[in-house]
Parts: C-alpha cells; sequence; structure tokens
C-alpha cells in the first residue's frame, strides 16, 4: 500500500509541476497507436428495444419545439407531463410522493376534519388566488442548470370555465413565476400560460385576443415582466385575477414587492381571451373561476385542479438543491362573502401541476396557516386541515464530521431508504430544520468512511464523527465546497503547487454508489454529482478518479428511468468544477447519459463553469451526450488547458434506442446528436486532442448563460478530427466552431480512420 502510494505520488507530482508550472505539452498527441479502446459505459442501450418514451413524450416534444425556437429555458415553466394519476377511494392526492418535488404549500380541495376523520372531497371556486413570500436568506446550488444558484417561486392554479369562441368549457393553467437569483439577489417577473382544456395541451394563438407577452403556439404563451435588486429581507405578494373586460375573459399577473424599504406594485401581463364568436358579437363570457377540486382531474386527464405556491428549478423542468434557506410561505383565495383573502382550508406542503423540483427544503407550519421553509429534509404531508390542530413542530439541530459527509434522513424508527431524503449541511457540517415528526433516523455517510446510522431526537443532537476506514471505497459522490473541506475526499496532499492534494480511485466494494445518490426529478434531472469542486482555489489532482456508478434498479427511480423515458437501468454522475483553478484532470475514464429533457441545459460528463487556469489531460471521455462544457462569463478568460484528451463515442450509441440531447439546440445547422466538446468561453488552449465524435467539438455565438451574443476566441491547433479532409484548410468543424479555427488540424491515416468514420456514422445511419 505504502509502496503504490509512493509511486503514485511521484508520478502525479512530475506530470503536475510539468503542467502547471510551464505548459509545456501544448501541441502533442494522444500516445495511442491503434483503435482506442472504449471506457466502460452504462449498461447496454442496445437492451432497451421498445419505442422510447422521450422520442415521442410530450415533454420532449414541446422542449425540443421550443428550444429550436430559440425560447431559453428559464421562460418554459413546464406542467408535470408525466402522467401518473394518484387517486384512492375517489380522493384526487398529489402527483408527487417523494422529493425532489415541488415544495411549499398546495390546496387540493381535501378535507379530513383536521386528521379527525376520512379523507372528504371538496370543489372550491374563487376569482384570485394570492401567495405571499417572505425571504430572509437563501443559498442554493444546481450544476446542470444555467443558473447554478438560482430557483423559481411559482404560484400556479387551474382557470376553469374560460370561454373561446362562445363555449366557455376552456380550462388554461396560470403560472405567476418569480425567477430568482441568490447569486446576485435580482429578482425577475414572469408568467406562463397553458392549455390543459384537453391531454394535446394545444394553445392557438387565435384564442386569446390581446396581451403584453408572447404566444408560442401551439406550445405556450410566456410575457417576461420587470426585473428589481433585492436586499434580505424581502417581501413579495403574487396574484392571479380574473375578470371578464368588454365580454371577453380575463386574467391579470399582479405583484407587490417591499424591499430595502421601498414597496413596489403593478400588474406586468394582462391576457384577454377570444371569447366572442364572429357568428355572435354581443356574447358576453361567463366569470372565469379558480377550481379546486379534489375529486375532478383537469380536462387532460391526470393533473389536478390545485393551487400551489412552490419553490423550484429555474425552469424547464429542473430542479434544485437549496443549501440554506429562511422563508415564510402563505397560499390565499378571495372570499366572495367577505370579499377579502382567506386561507385555504386544508394544504399539502407539495404542488402537482408542475414540472420543476427541488429538495433540501423542510417545511414546517404554524397554527395561523403560514408555512416556514427551512434547510432540511422534504417530506411530502399535509399540513393545516389534514393533521390535528395544534400539532408540535420539532427543531432538529446539530453537526457532522467530515462536514462534506451525506445525511438522508427518514421519519420514525428504523431507517426507511424508500422515505429518505437529503439534509443539507453549511460548510462548516451544521443543519436546523423544524418538522413535524418527533424523531428521525439518519444515514450519515462520506467516501472512504464508515457510514453510521443514528437516531435524530428534536433539540440539539451535538457532533456525530465519522470514523476513516479506507476499505469502505467511494460509495458517495465527493463533494468540496471550499478549500478545507478537500483533504476529506483526497488520498493526500495539502493543496500546495508541490504537494497537491489528490484525488484518485478507491472502487467501492459494491462497484456502485450508494442508492440514495441515483435520485431524479420527474424529468431525469439526476440531484446529485458525482464530483464536485465548488469555489476552490487549492491544488487539487483528480486522476483515475471513480465511475461514480448509479443504479437505478436498485431504488424508486427504476420505472421512471427504464420504463416512462427508456434510458438504461445505471448511469454514471458526472464531474464539475465550479469558480474553481489550479485543478488538474489527469487520466480518468469518462462518461454517462442524460435525459432528452436536458437538451438545452449546460450539462455534460464534465462541467467547468466560472473555471479558470485548470488542465484537463490525458482522459478517455466515452460520449453518449455531451462529454464536456466549459463556460465562463464574457469577461473572463478561461485559460483552461484542454490537452492531449480522447474524445470517442459509444459504440453502444444509435439513434433507435436513444434519443440524444443536444445541448445547444439553437446554434444553426447543429445536428441532434453526440458532442465531444462544447466550449462557451474564450482564452482556452484545446490542443492535441483525438476528437471521434458525430459533432466533435462545437463553441457557439451566443452565451449559455444570458442568450446574448458573444464571439467566443480559444486556440484550437494540433487535434486529431475523424471528419477532417486533408488539405481542406483550417477546421472549424462546418461553422460549429463559430469564432475559431484549429489552424493546423491533423488527418486519422489509413485503416484506423476508416474504422473510427463507421463507428461514428454508424449513429447517423440508424
Amino acid at each position: 500500500m505504502l509502496k503504490r502510494k509512493f509511486v503514485l505520488a511521484i508520478v502525479i507530482f512530475v506530470a503536475f509541476a510539468m503542467v502547471m508550472s510551464s505548459m509545456a505539452l501544448i501541441g502533442g498527441v494522444v500516445a495511442n497507436s491503434g483503435t482506442p479502446n472504449q471506457a466502460n459505459t452504462p449498461s447496454s442501450l442496445a437492451a432497451t428495444q421498445s419505442a422510447n418514451p422521450t422520442l415521442t413524450g410530450k415533454a420532449a416534444q414541446v422542449m425540443n419545439a421550443l428550444t429550436e425556437k430559440g425560447i431559453p429555458a428559464n421562460y418554459v415553466y413546464l406542467p408535470n407531463f408525466n402522467p401518473t394519476v394518484h387517486k384512492s377511494g375517489g380522493i384526487i392526492l398529489p402527483s408527487y410522493s417523494v422529493a425532489p418535488a415541488p415544495m411549499g404549500i398546495g390546496a387540493y380541495g381535501i378535507s379530513n376534519s383536521n386528521g379527525a376523520g376520512p379523507l372528504t372531497a371538496y370543489n372550491l371556486t374563487t376569482s384570485s388566488v394570492m401567495a405571499s413570500l417572505n425571504v430572509s436568506s437563501l443559498q442554493d446550488f444546481y450544476a446542470l442548470d444555467d443558473g447554478p444558484n438560482s430557483v423559481t417561486f411559482q404560484l400556479n392554479a387551474v382557470l376553469d370555465n374560460v370561454a373561446l369562441f362562445g363555449a366557455s368549457n376552456y380550462s388554461f393553467w396560470t403560472q405567476n413565476v418569480v425567477f430568482y437569483s441568490a447569486r446576485t439577489q435580482s429578482l425577475e417577473l414572469l408568467d406562463n400560460l397553458w392549455n390543459f382544456s384537453s391531454p394535446s395541451f394545444t394553445l392557438t394563438q387565435n384564442s386569446l385576443y390581446n396581451y403584453s407577452g408572447t404566444p408560442v403556439a401551439p406550445e405556450y404563451y410566456y410575457a417576461v415582466g420587470p426585473t428589481f435588486q433585492v436586499t434580505y429581507p424581502f417581501s413579495l405578494n403574487l396574484y392571479l385575477n380574473t375578470s371578464v373586460i368588454n365580454g371577453r375573459s380575463t386574467v391579470f399577473y399582479n405583484y407587490s414587492l417591499q424591499t430595502s424599504g421601498n414597496y413596489i406594485s403593478g400588474s406586468y401581463d394582462r391576457i384577454i381571451f377570444n371569447s366572442t364568436p364572429s357568428s355572435n358579437p354581443t356574447y358576453t363570457a361567463p366569470a372565469p373561476q379558480y377550481l379546486i377540486s379534489g375529486n375532478t382531474y383537469t380536462p387532460d386527464g391526470y393533473i389536478p385542479y390545485d393551487a400551489e405556491i412552490m419553490l423550484g428549478g429555474p425552469g424547464g423542468g429542473s430542479t434544485a438543491n437549496v443549501l440554506n434557506i429562511s422563508a415564510t410561505m402563505q397560499l390565499k383565495y378571495m372570499n366572495a362573502t367577505t370579499a377579502s383573502y382567506a386561507n385555504f382550508p386544508d394544504t399539502f406542503d407539495v404542488g402537482s401541476q408542475t414540472g420543476e423540483t427541488s429538495q433540501g427544503v423542510a417545511v414546517s407550519w404554524s397554527s395561523n396557516d403560514v408555512a416556514t421553509l427551512t434547510a432540511g429534509p422534504s417530506y411530502v404531508y399535509g399540513m393545516w386541515g389534514l393533521n390535528s390542530i395544534g400539532l408540535p413542530m420539532y427543531t432538529y439541530s446539530g453537526s457532522v464530521n467530515p462536514p462534506n459527509s451525506f445525511v438522508f434522513a427518514s421519519p420514525g424508527n428504523p431507517f426507511n431508504q424508500t422515505l429518505a431524503s437529503w439534509v443539507p449541511l453549511s460548510n462548516t457540517g451544521q443543519y436546523s430544520f423544524a418538522l413535524p415528526y418527533g424523531k428521525l433516523s439518519s444515514s450519515i455517510m462520506l467516501s472512504n468512511y464508515n457510514p453510521m446510522l443514528t437516531t435524530l431526537n428534536p433539540g440539539n443532537n451535538g457532533l456525530t464523527t465519522l470514523t476513516y476506514d479506507y476499505r469502505m471505497g467511494v460509495y458517495t459522490p465527493l463533494y468540496a465546497m471550499d478549500n478545507a473541506q478537500l483533504k476529506y475526499i483526497s488520498f493526500y496532499g495539502n493543496g500546495q503547487q508541490g504537494n497537491p492534494y489528490v484525488i484518485y480511485n478507491n472502487a467501492p466494494m459494491s462497484g456502485y454508489l450508494n442508492p440514495l445518490f441515483g435520485e431524479l426529478n420527474d424529468y431525469a434531472f439526476p440531484a446529485f454529482s458525482g464530483l464536485l469542486l465548488h469555489d476552490i482555489s487549492a491544488y487539487t489532482v483528480v486522476t483515475s478518479a471513480p465511475s461514480f456508478t448509479v443504479n437505478y434498479a436498485n431504488n424508486v427511480y427504476s420505472e421512471l428511468i427504464t420504463a416512462f423515458f427508456g434510458l438504461p437501468s445505471t448511469n454514471n454522475l458526472g464531474m464539475v468544477l465550479y469558480q474553481t483553478s489550479n485543478a488538474f484532470v489527469y487520466g480518468n475514464q469518462i462518461t454517462g447519459w442524460f435525459s432528452f429533457e436536458q437538451t438545452g441545459f449546460p450539462v455534460a460528463n464534465l462541467l467547468l463553469w466560472n473555471s479558470q487556469n485548470n488542465v484537463i489531460m490525458y482522459n478517455q471521455f466515452t460520449t453518449l451526450d455531451s462529454s464536456m462544457l466549459i463556460y465562463n462569463t464574457h469577461t473572463q478568460s478561461g485559460n483552461n488547458y484542454v490537452l492531449n484528451n480522447l474524445f470517442i463515442q459509444s459504440s453502444q450509441l444509435n439513434a433507435t434506442n436513444y434519443a440524444v440531447i443536444s445541448v445547444s439546440p439553437t446554434l444553426t445547422g447543429l445536428p441532434y446528436g453526440p458532442v465531444g466538446l462544447t466550449v462557451y468561453s474564450s482564452g482556452n488552449v484545446i490542443s492535441g486532442n483525438y476528437f471521434i465524435v458525430y459533432n466533435t467539438a462545437i463553441s457557439p455565438n451566443y452565451s449559455i448563460y444570458s442568450g446574448n451574443g458573444v464571439n467566443y476566441t480559444d486556440n484550437w491547433n494540433h487535434n486529431f478530427w475523424w471528419n477532417y479532409v486533408n488539405g481542406s484548410g483550417p477546421y472549424n468543424n462546418d461553422g460549429q466552431i463559430t469564432s475559431g479555427y484549429d489552424y493546423f488540424p491533423i488527418i486519422i491515416h489509413g485503416f484506423e480512420r476508416f474504422h473510427l468514420k463507421l463507428l461514428v456514422e454508424d449513429f447517423e445511419n440508424s
């Protein structure tokens, strides 16, 4: 063991010192004289022979159409298109049963006399739905969103009895959305309108008579409202109001905001429906009403008539991992009798209509029907009206060492993996949250440490310390949220240039990560990455990294993955460098797939986001969707070196059994297909790499973060390209590298070129 460690140290130190100090290897070539070997890939794609729902599913159709029309994902707030009916004894229950879920407040028209009787359904109609938010602090991070530190708060409700062309039997889903960036503390208002009147969800432009936003027929309608800078604490009220104007059904999107002593209010959108038929110009539409029903589905056939205020990802069916939050919520309706807003009498802590989700949000409530959000485990349960009056809330606190351990907790005893939910920790390993449960069972774990099963009781649970045991291997992801956490996931080192931290493979005994890390939301956004280096400046080497393989056959997401999405039952979680510098990613096997619903998102097996001065060298990427992506702001030079890597398309990949995503669907002329390297950044050196992927490399002329036009400038030279024809001049992948060329491209010769060309063209021809 010591001998192997010493040899490894010598090899890594020499390589690290050579690259980080001099960058002398620019322009080298991959040292491989034959056809490269395939990296380990997820379980056989060929096993999925049935029709793939991702090719025909409504969500894929909608996102495909909208991304091709250039609609940013943060303007699209998808319905929950997963057609699962949750009904018991004629009572419609929430569509979500576990997190990630749209956590907050949901009113469903269900009562049980404060927990004293059986569930009964009722209908409630109102002309206005209102939500109140008070936010004192919020911190989140989810790497695969184009706004990694952004969340949305959504007020959602279904407007019933809408009249179109003289018929008042239409239902429309209205969303008043707050897009909030915790990084910039900016708050943007926007709305969506979706047609829930049939399972087709088709919205025609002529159904709208007058509006302030943009119809995108036949998918949906959206409008972008004002943006505000806010400081903590801030308070926001959102409103969905309806009326009849000149005989036509109408809905208003209103707000009021209080921050830094300032009060601002207004209406940023009004939609008037085309209610009047040409045959009867004097027709007056009946008053449309928001309907909350415990026994009737919307006309699409499976989405409930509920009203909800929730916290979720920043659009496109994405999710959010909340690290810290202190906030309250209220959900109210206009009571026609009193002509004032009243709290909904019976609520759950989750919505159902939306596809955006969150985890790390613990919801408790008070006797005055106010929900409190803290950073803790997310469970789905009834709140006021559905639990006994005076049900106590319990506060849990404590700390864990190492501070980058993972904690999952389930209600009661013993630990229940199916009900377990992730508990976020601060950078110093602390937790504090409130719940209605009087006891929790927890599993605390970190790779190379002995896991612990322990009971959490209300109050302060003190410090829990894991015991180091190298024999345990890598059975959790490896996260470092700052420099201080690196030592707990490193083989050795101290972070200095001459003695970098070394993150090295120590394969788990089972071959897989713990099944809890296979968590997904309903659009198959993975809840966890395999490796996350966050705000790191210490010198770090990642070499021979573990595969970070998850097996969905061992958890509750098996049916979603294999049956609904038609995807493989195993996957490899990716690597993320976020605001990280001085990392040396060297000699790794990297692969993994993404759900087609991630089209247009900045997803990749290795993602560098706002990271600088890193070296990516001698890695083998086996491409299924998107192998590597670099993003930096247009004012920031990446100074990253991508040297001597092999990007090779998986031989298992073909279009008949797997729906490949497109990372940059709005890039003109870019076909859907796997892509080796995507660059939204300037100042990087890409040299000596071997590209054997259908879409070799792309560098669009716009920012994936803002959508604004950007001309990136990078040094692309001395790379091997499978589709380069000798003598054809500088290479830019037929214009897909929009602002740069490989001026010294290298052709792949002879039988090797022929063999590799067949490998890539197999995807296209199939």
